[in-house]
């Protein structure tokens, strides 16, 4: 059974992962795209390099192109579903702290909005 990708949405309507995607050039979102395909047909036990867990609950896609890395955060929720928080593009070594405190402000709003069941 293949997964279910849904984008998390803020209350005031804003899509930060397709915000984000709408800001790369369209080369480097189609590869952010296909590599969510992969996620979606696989799921998160993929594993590296494409997947991280990052802290509680909190895993992060990987992807690269050339020298460009990007990165897209998720959790897992009810029923296989990935629910994509934000995006970014990584430029430096250690991944920003500010990216991931996001991430858990997001995924707890969702988590509060629709239901703490998680898989």
């Amino acid at each position: 059974m293949e997964w279910e990708t849904i984008f998390y949405r803020e209350e005031n309507g804003e899509v930060p992962v397709e915000n984000y995607l709408d800001s790369l050039p369209s080369k480097h979102a189609a590869k952010v795209l296909r590599s969510m395909e992969l996620l979606e047909e696989f799921g998160p036990s993929i594993g590296a390099p494409h997947v991280e867990n990052i802290r509680e609950n909190i895993r992060c896609l990987r992807v690269k192109q050339g020298s460009n890395i990007f990165r897209i955060f998720f959790f897992t929720w009810v029923d296989q579903r990935l629910i994509m928080l934000n995006g970014f593009t990584k430029k430096t070594p250690k991944t920003p702290t500010d990216e991931i405190r996001r991430a858990m402000i997001y995924r707890d709003d969702f988590l509060k909005r629709k239901g703490s069941e998680r898989k």
